[in-house]
C-alpha cells in the first residue's frame, strides 16, 4: 500500500498546494496565537478550580488548538483540496468537529485538577499513577489502532469522507476521537507533569507532531511509554513514604 501519512510525497503533493497557502497561513497564526495566550495563563494564575469549569474548558480548548493544530494542518488542508467547494465552513466545521471532541476531554482534566486543590497527603501518589498509566496506554491495542487512523490523514479522509459543512463537523468528531484515541496517554503524562508547565507542553507537543507525520513516527511510542512508567516510578517512589507517614 502506498504511504498515507502526511509527509509521504503523495499525500504531501496534495495539501501542499498555492491554493492551500492562506488557509495555511491562518491555521498556523492561529496556533501561534494559541501558544501565545497559554503561555500568558501559565505566567498567571493558570487553570484550576478558581477559574471555574467554563473558563476552565475554555483555556484547555486555546491549549489544544496550540498543541495539536500543527500536527493536524495537513489533515484541515488535505480536506480544502478534496472538497469541491473549497469553502472556509468546511474547514471551520471540521476544525469545530475536531475540538468538540478535545473540549470533552477537559472535563475529567478538569476533575483532576479539583481534586488536586484538596490537602490529603495521599493525593501525592496520584501524578505517578497517572504518568504509570499513560506510559502503559502506548502499548495499548487501542494506542496502535487509533495511531494508524490519526497518522495517515488521506486515508482518513477517503474512507470517512462525509461532504458539506454537516459532514466536515462529523469528519472533525471521528478525527478527533482518532487522535484523543493516539495521544491520551501522552495528555496524561502531560497532566501529571504539569499542563501549564510551557516547556512540558511544548515537548508533548513536538512527539504529537513528530507521532502522527513524521516518517517512522510509531517507534517513538513504546520508548516513551517505557521513559513514562519509568518516570512514574521514581515519583511514586518519592511520594510514598509522605503516604506512609500520614497513614
Amino acid at each position: 500500500m502506498e504511504p498515507t501519512g502526511a509527509f509521504a510525497p503523495a499525500v504531501l503533493e496534495r495539501w501542499r498546494r498555492r491554493e492551500n497557502l492562506l488557509p495555511g497561513a491562518f491555521l498556523a497564526a492561529l496556533a501561534v496565537v494559541g501558544w501565545a495566550y497559554t503561555v500568558h495563563q501559565a505566567r498567571g494564575s493558570g487553570m484550576g478550580e478558581a477559574t471555574g469549569p467554563a473558563l476552565f474548558l475554555a483555556g484547555w480548548a486555546t491549549m489544544m488548538v496550540a498543541m495539536m493544530l500543527p500536527a493536524t494542518l495537513p489533515l484541515f488542508l488535505l480536506y480544502r483540496t478534496l472538497s469541491r467547494h473549497r469553502s472556509g465552513a468546511g474547514v471551520a466545521a471540521l476544525l469545530a468537529g475536531y475540538l468538540l471532541v478535545w473540549i470533552a476531554a477537559g472535563l475529567p482534566v478538569y476533575a483532576y485538577s479539583l481534586l488536586m486543590e484538596g490537602m490529603s497527603p495521599l493525593l501525592a501518589v496520584l501524578p505517578g499513577l497517572l504518568l504509570v498509566a499513560g506510559g502503559i496506554y502506548q502499548f495499548t491495542a487501542l494506542k496502535r489502532t487509533c495511531h494508524v487512523r490519526c497518522g495517515s490523514p488521506l486515508f482518513f479522509l477517503m474512507q470517512r469522507w462525509r461532504a458539506g459543512a454537516a459532514g466536515a463537523l462529523q469528519l472533525g468528531v471521528l478525527h478527533g476521537v482518532d487522535c484523543l484515541g493516539c495521544c491520551a496517554g501522552l495528555m496524561a503524562g502531560l497532566v501529571a507533569l504539569g499542563m501549564m508547565n510551557p516547556a512540558w507542553m511544548l515537548t508533548a507537543a513536538v512527539i504529537v507532531f513528530a507521532e502522527k507525520t513524521l516518517p517512522g513516527g510509531h517507534r517513538l511510542v513504546r520508548p516513551l511509554g517505557v521513559l513514562m512508567i519509568a518516570g512514574g516510578t521514581v515519583i511514586l517512589g518519592t511520594a510514598l513514604p509522605g503516604v506512609w507517614e500520614a497513614v
